[in-house]
């Protein structure tokens, strides 16, 4: 009986040295001394282990300081945690293009037709601007239908010759001298002048004395005698409109804005034309 009781202070004072030892991190306390305490626990008396199991108890209540995880052991948790469910929905791109909102008015939507019905509808009011001052200045009495015909030729050729023409001019020089500086304004517009009014000119005349019912032959003796004056007198108008246009309005508001102005010029073309 004896022994037993001094088998069971030994163990009680091993335990109690496991208990009271600086905790390492991540340290547990062994399974064989835990496994050996409770068999030695289990086969002892009670009545004669009484002191000895509330020193133990005593010891137990002690405030030990509690057991430390060890990095590797908390990481993988830490990790685990962190996991999205596995049924969850995959994560949006965060570099999505913004998207663009839809184009409202009709130019955005129909650029090329804007710009040509707007340069056929100007020929149309600057041919019946011309034939009215025809009519009071001169005294031209020109018979109903032929007063039409003129009007609905002339606003033919501008609508499918002179404003997709000038469209694809204006795309064309904005693509060959970018920039909004004096120089590159100051290009486009002599380019402009140069090139675009001569031809311009020459489709005008030709086309509308075609829709008239003349032929080549008449065309060619017009543009002759009347191309060189009128291109003198576009240039001193058209430069200045020019150089405000191709500096100070947007790319698809320059033909709208050649349109408003070609009223009065046009008016002028539609008189020299039928002079």
């Amino acid at each position: 009986m004896m022994a037993c009781r001094y088998l069971w202070l030994i163990a009680s004072a091993c335990l109690t040295t496991a208990l009271h030892a600086p905790h390492r991190r991540g340290a547990t306390l062994p399974r064989r001394a835990t496994a050996a305490y409770a068999s030695v626990a289990a086969e002892s008396p009670a009545s004669a282990d009484a002191p000895v199991a509330s020193s133990v108890e005593h010891v137990l209540a002690a405030d030990a300081p509690p057991l430390v995880l060890a990095d590797h052991d908390v990481a993988p948790l830490a990790a685990k945690e962190a996991l999205p469910p596995a049924d969850a929905p995959p994560l949006a791109d965060a570099a999505v293009a913004p998207v663009e909102a839809p184009a409202s008015s009709f130019i955005d939507r129909h650029p090329l037709a804007a710009k040509s019905l707007s340069m056929g509808i100007t020929y149309g009011l600057a041919d019946t601007a011309a034939q009215f001052f025809g009519r009071v200045a001169h005294g031209e009495i020109v018979p109903l239908a032929l007063r039409l015909r003129r009007g609905v030729s002339l606003s033919l050729v501008g609508c499918l010759a002179v404003g997709p023409l000038l469209a694809a001019w204006f795309d064309s020089l904005e693509r060959l001298v970018p920039g909004k500086n004096k120089r590159a304004i100051f290009a486009r517009t002599v380019l402009d002048q140069a090139i675009e009014v001569p031809v311009m000119i020459s489709i005008i005349f030709s086309l509308s004395s075609l829709a008239e019912g003349h032929g080549l032959a008449f065309c060619l003796a017009k543009i002759q005698s009347k191309l060189l004056k009128t291109w003198r007198d576009c240039v001193g108008v058209w430069f200045p409109v020019q150089f405000v246009n191709q500096g100070f309005v947007p790319l698809k508001y320059r033909v709208i804005f050649q349109a408003v102005i070609s009223f009065f010029w046009d008016a002028y073309l539609s008189i020299v034309s039928h002079a």
